[in-house]
């Protein structure tokens, strides 16, 4: 029998996922962009020992955890027990903490340098790049990721406010490989070309409203790395369909939602439910059902 993992239109997975406890139920995923999905879900995990138990399942020992027991910028480092790689997966924004709220909120433009913080790498998002150096964060990751062998890989990667932090982290980390799940935009088109060439996938599932934001509009803002879109039937296309192939199955897609309006303890709309972090991994994973 094949393993499904069924579309939830649920408030609880778009608001506490962190409260799920059925990750890497099917055993550790074999590719990056699966691994990288439900690792972004984890990073949601509030509590240190559930997070290492996690972990565990999947294989990793948890080397660092950063902004656990308050509120505020959150992530992880993990590292295969086999060796060769290590994951970092930021939590994304948590509708009960304030500080994200805020950050998220905060879309002008602030210059945005490299780890020395003397190279230019275009504009970013400000309240993004507030929660990057929050309690030191970013030179703390970086202090760990330094001191790993120079032949050892490095997976990055976050959901919603947590791939924002991830896509500017990476910006510091040219030879790790970026996968983002319903990310914003993150900065203006110069800081999106300095990502030009690099290892970054971007994935959008159907609907979701987050990856629209903030609008390309007067300030410039620009998506980074390659898309790969998630299509209604939780299908991925690697090969990115034009925007009017996507815009008719957004349609679609919100049509076929309506049977979910009237149950009980679903959001209102599939540009919500899309972003929810277990609709990206049955769609990456090819599992939905």
């Amino acid at each position: 029998m094949i393993f499904r993992i069924r579309y939830d239109a649920t408030r609880e997975a778009l608001c506490h996922p962190g409260n799920a406890d059925d990750f890497f139920q099917i055993g550790t995923p074999q590719d990056d962009t699966a691994l990288c999905a439900e690792m972004s879900r984890l990073a949601y995990v509030k509590e240190e020992g559930r997070l290492a138990e996690y972990l565990g399942r999947a294989g990793f020992s948890k080397g660092q955890a950063l902004g656990y027991g308050r509120n505020g910028t959150q992530v992880f480092i993990a590292t295969a027990r086999g060796g060769g790689f290590t994951v970092v997966a930021f939590r994304g924004t948590e509708p009960n903490d304030p500080s994200d709220l805020f950050d998220d909120a905060e879309f002008l433009l602030t210059q945005w340098c490299d780890a020395k913080g003397c190279g230019a790498l275009g504009k970013v998002h400000e309240g993004f790049a507030r929660a990057a150096h929050q309690e030191g964060v970013f030179g703390r990751v970086m202090a760990y990721l330094n001191a790993l062998p120079r032949d050892h890989r490095v997976l990055i990667t976050g959901h919603s406010l947590g791939a924002a932090l991830a896509t500017l982290l990476a910006s510091w980390v040219p030879s790790a490989h970026l996968f983002t799940f319903g990310s914003p935009r993150v900065g203006n088109a110069a800081f999106a070309a300095t990502m030009d060439g690099r290892i970054a996938t971007r994935y959008v599932n159907c609907c979701d409203l987050v990856t629209q934001v903030p609008p390309e509009g007067p300030l410039g803002y620009a998506h980074v790395g390659k898309l790969s879109y998630i299509d209604r039937n939780g299908t991925m296309l690697l090969s990115a369909p034009s925007e009017a192939v996507m815009l008719e199955d957004e349609a679609k897609a919100q049509v076929e939602f309506l049977r979910y309006a009237l149950v009980r303890g679903t959001v209102y709309s599939r540009a919500l439910a899309d972003h929810a972090p277990i609709n990206y991994l049955s769609g990456v994973m090819g599992l939905r059902e």
